[in-house]
């Protein structure tokens, strides 16, 4: 049994906050750990497309931030601007903390809309791994278009079997007030020394400009 105390959690995608909450609370001393035993490639990769896109000194907002994997794959990738992180669980960022790559890191439901940050706020957001836990995706995704300056850009994940499973595509579609310019990666290896997701579930990077 893993760190959730259930071997199928992460595969489930639960949308609880409270449930989430306590799960990566309980997890957030040995998570990087465990996720680097399972090859999780997902923050330096969504760094790298975000950093070819964006500038430098960009201020960066990273929505569910976690224990700072995404905060170091940024640094690693060549940004040196401030860089925000905002996440559910308390006891993640404390463990962010630690990294000393944030200007500020704060506890945020991403499910208790809107968001408590001002409108063009950053230059761009990255979501790393987080939008399994957010049924209204399309919600949420128009709150980082709002806290993103028009021109920015948006970098988020989804597993590949949730993006069909719950209408990515056809969300982009509807979003066109707010973003534009989408493109969507094939789907790419996310967890795959992880014994429920191995080679069966991928994850996708989709890269937008806000409007």
């Amino acid at each position: 049994m893993n760190e959730t105390g259930d071997d199928h959690w992460l595969k489930q995608g639960r949308t609880s906050s409270s449930e989430v909450r306590e799960v990566y609370d309980n997890w957030a001393h040995s998570y990087e750990e465990t996720l680097e035993s399972w090859d999780y490639r997902a923050p330096a990769q969504a760094a790298s497309m975000l950093r070819a896109a964006v500038p430098a000194d960009a201020a960066l907002l990273d929505a569910g931030c976690g224990t700072g994997l995404s905060g170091l794959a940024l640094r690693a990738a060549g940004f040196v601007g401030p860089i925000d992180g905002i996440d559910l669980s308390p006891a993640s960022l404390e463990e962010a903390e630690k990294h000393d790559v944030y200007r500020s890191l704060t506890t945020v439901d991403l499910q208790a809309l809107p968001l408590p940050i001002p409108d063009d706020a950053y230059d761009a957001l990255v979501c790393v791994g987080v939008l399994t836990y957010i049924p209204d995706g399309e919600g949420v995704l128009r709150e980082f278009a709002r806290v993103v300056v028009p021109g920015g850009r948006i970098l988020l994940t989804q597993r590949d079997d949730l993006f069909r499973e719950r209408g990515y595509s056809a969300m982009f579609v509807k979003l066109d007030d707010v973003v534009g310019d989408v493109t969507v990666s094939e789907p790419l290896p996310y967890l795959p020394k992880n014994p429920d997701f191995g080679t069966e579930i991928k994850v996708i990077y989709a890269m937008m400009t806000v409007c």
